[in-house]
């Protein structure tokens, strides 16, 4: 499990495959997004992660599933997906799907993070 106590605390809602599975997913994220800070949201059971203070420059966040995880990217919608990764029709957020270990496409992700973490820095 994790050794964060909030991340433990949130994940144990949930099977360990799911669980294991966001824990993967949380790590690459915690290594690809730079100045990163994590914080973990309870009542929306997700976990964001932001570079520097404030919600202002969250990056994107992890939600638990009982099969998986999604990341979400709140501004999903301005990001380019040229992968077809991007799921949600909502105004402006969008999700990316994993189900499984096979669905962590490492450079598919990383590509979306640069590009979440570029539309913040221009803002």
């Amino acid at each position: 499990m994790s050794d964060d106590p909030a991340v433990a605390a949130l994940l144990s809602e949930y099977p360990p495959a799911a669980q294991q599975l966001t824990l993967r997913v949380r790590k690459l994220l915690l290594r690809i997004i730079p100045d990163v800070h994590e914080h973990v949201y309870p009542g929306w059971r997700i976990i964001s992660f932001r570079m520097g203070d404030g919600q202002k420059h969250q990056v994107c966040w992890l939600a638990p599933q009982r099969f998986g995880v999604n990341i979400g990217f709140e501004q999903g919608a301005e990001l380019p997906d040229p992968n077809g990764l991007l799921t949600g029709s909502a105004k402006q957020a969008r999700n990316v799907h994993i189900r499984s270990a096979r669905d962590v496409d490492v450079p598919k992700i990383a590509a979306l993070v640069a590009a979440a973490i570029e539309l913040h820095r221009d803002r």
